[in-house]
């Protein structure tokens, strides 16, 4: 009896295998020239995207600006804005750095994952010590005494501390907040250090004996930015009430409300002489400069796209530097106001990928457009300009087979067209009234096909944009959406995880796979005969008949309860229980010669399996926090995937 079974599942296989055909496909230049190879993960060739920026400083000199960012510590030439290196020694995020007034010396405060530390750096050798492990929550903030011999630092659990840089040692910790902090400064003579955070209060303490001197009180919310003016005297915050105010250092009194902007001012900097303070607003794609002595706004910088998260003005006292959210560093004549430099390459997050047909582009979506790479130089191209706004995330993106157009859904239910050789924002499809999660053209060119919240799957004319058939998902949102080669079948993929197969002409249901998975992603074979389901498992179905062909499993649960009981009162095998429980697979495409599937599952790794053998040939993981996509590239040879640590690794694949 065994060997009759065994003897069946290998005739499956080898027929299953038999379908899936073998294609030749062309191979892309070798010749690559990665012009960003610092700290990849094992396994990945090159990075596109520099991770989303969570702070940044200048250094004394002005020579230098280094960037905290998802992925580690950028070290930027502040003169040509030419990468320097990249530090790597945090786990996690890096959310906070500071440069010591000497500049030998670069703090950096980690947050978002397991890595809270707080690190010293020598920028000469790249070597580093960590001073502290103790905060449980984000370093949010870092600032160095004048005389480098003391560095504050602010985290979410409404902790400041107080490090003695030589030693290491933490000589104060004060617990009078009652809210994350936020912003710390010192102020010039040493004496003094403040702090801000989220329960509306800025408070001064004294450097020597860590005792509470004014606690500053007014703002109506968070207090999100603070800085000493040079001299000394003035305490200058910005909050989230709007209001930007100018408090006297020595009495705790305030001196003077500037006009109310009816947004958060994010970042607040005095000029070196202290005439000047700079604000940026969080929402507003602006950088105000006030008169201190008069109030009022004298000039403003409109910056090009995005609210503007930080600035700083260089120590040569002719140039502004700002940082905004869509991950992009400029610097400004401070005389001129124009834009002297800017740095790109840093993006939020990456929602979903695709490669262009001919495999030299890879677009990628986040909250805040498309952005188009080159994937032989491994650089930034372009950023689509003139998509509609108010959408808080771009759910999907295809490009056509002839690669003159690039579609993306939107999280408000539109359908953005772009012309891809021009960058021009063409038309807009309406007709969905929810979110989009998936997007695909027919293989043709000649139709688009969409799925929505909405319960339906929309299949539209490439060219006029017409809705040629509307298709009714009764049981819930449809997730996922693919057209068959031939281009007569349309595969979608529902919450509830049946698989329905239409008729692309007639726009009727052939028939459905019931309770297949989660619905999330759905991928044909090269021919068509095959269609590959997402669950704990992934399931491989034939298109015609609808007969379940092959099952790859990946760490499944045998008997649940039994895993359960055995692993009540032990918390560590409780938590790998419920990670082993909850892994489900998110993402299921086939490579392009029909030979392996890739596929990604909720713990952020990446497995390829060898169809034929029916075995996981390779694993990649690397990413910073959450992936949510790969795309295989033209010629099969590599993998790309996004993540929300802003980046995209290219896999080889040999």
């Amino acid at each position: 009896m065994k060997f009759t079974l065994l003897s069946k599942h290998h005739i499956r296989v080898l027929f299953l295998f038999a379908l899936i055909g073998i294609y030749t496909f062309s191979s892309a230049d070798e010749n690559v020239k990665d012009v960003t190879p610092l700290g990849l993960p094992e396994g990945a060739i090159a990075r596109l995207g520099k991770g989303s920026i969570e702070d940044m400083d200048i250094s004394p000199d002005g020579k230098q600006l280094a960037v905290a960012s998802s992925i580690g510590i950028w070290l930027y030439d502040a003169q040509i804005g030419n990468e320097i290196t990249l530090f790597t020694g945090h786990e996690s995020f890096v959310r906070s750095v500071a440069f010591s007034p000497d500049g030998i010396t670069l703090a950096s405060g980690g947050g978002l994952g397991s890595d809270k530390s707080i690190r010293l750096w020598d920028i000469r050798t790249g070597k580093h010590r960590t001073i502290s492990k103790r905060s449980s929550g984000d370093v949010r903030t870092l600032a160095f005494s004048s005389d480098g011999l003391f560095l504050v630092s602010g985290d979410n659990d409404g902790n400041v501390l107080l490090w003695d840089t030589s030693t290491g040692e933490n000589k104060h910790v004060l617990s009078g907040h009652s809210g994350q902090v936020i912003s710390v400064a010192f102020s010039s003579d040493n004496k003094t250090f403040a702090s801000a955070g989220l329960d509306d209060v800025i408070k001064s303490w004294d450097v020597d004996t860590g005792q509470l001197i004014h606690t500053f009180s007014g703002h109506t919310d968070w207090v999100i930015t603070i800085a000493f003016s040079p001299d000394g005297s003035i305490l200058a915050s910005g909050g989230k009430d709007g209001t930007i105010r100018l408090w006297d250092v020595d009495t705790g009194q305030l001196n003077e409300t500037l006009a109310n902007q009816n947004q958060r001012s994010q970042t607040i900097a005095f000029s070196p002489d202290g005439s000047i303070l700079a604000s940026g607003i969080h929402m507003k794609s602006k950088i105000d400069f006030w008169n201190v002595t008069t109030g009022k706004v004298e000039q403003t910088i409109r910056i090009p796209k995005g609210g503007v998260t930080k600035v700083l003005y260089s120590p040569d006292k002719k140039t502004l530097v700002s940082m905004n959210i869509g991950g992009r560093i400029y610097f400004w004549d401070i005389d001129t106001l124009n834009n002297k430099l800017t740095i790109d390459g840093h993006i939020s997050t990456v929602r979903t990928i695709a490669f262009s047909s001919d495999g030299a582009t890879l677009a990628s979506t986040s909250g805040y457009g498309i952005e188009l790479w080159d994937v032989e130089t491994r650089r930034h191209k372009q950023k689509l300009k003139g998509h509609q706004t108010g959408v808080a995330s771009i759910g999907s993106l295809s490009f056509s087979p002839n690669n003159r157009t690039i579609v993306s859904a939107d999280g408000n239910g539109i359908i953005n067209v772009w012309d891809y050789t021009t960058g021009e924002h063409k038309s807009v499809l309406e007709g969905h009234t929810k979110g989009i999660s998936s997007v695909a053209f027919s293989a043709d060119g000649s139709k688009l096909a969409s799925a929505s919240s909405d319960n339906t799957v929309r299949i539209w004319d490439a060219e006029t944009g017409e809705v040629i058939h509307t298709l009714v998902e009764a049981e819930g949102a449809v997730f996922s959406v693919a057209f068959s080669p031939d281009n007569l079948t349309l595969a979608s993929g529902g919450y509830n995880g049946i698989v329905r197969i239409w008729d692309v002409t007639t726009g009727k249901q052939k028939f459905s796979i019931p309770k297949t998975g989660n619905g999330h992603s759905i991928s044909f074979s090269p021919n068509g005969i095959l269609l590959a389901t997402t669950d704990r498992s992934i399931k491989l179905w034939h298109t015609i008949t609808g007969e379940l062909m092959l099952t790859l499993e990946h760490n499944a649960i045998k008997n649940p309860g039994e895993q359960l009981h055995l692993a009540a009162g032990n918390p560590e095998k409780m938590e790998e229980f419920h990670k082993n429980l909850m892994d489900t697979a998110k993402i299921v495409r086939f490579s392009p010669d029909g030979k392996t599937l890739a596929v990604l599952r909720q713990n952020g790794l990446i497995r390829i399996w060898d169809i034929e053998t029916q075995k996981i040939i390779h694993t990649f993981t690397g990413h910073r926090w959450d992936v949510n996509t790969i795309a295989f590239a033209p010629n099969g040879k590599t993998l790309a995937s996004g993540g929300d640590d802003g980046t995209i690794l290219l896999w080889n694949l040999p």
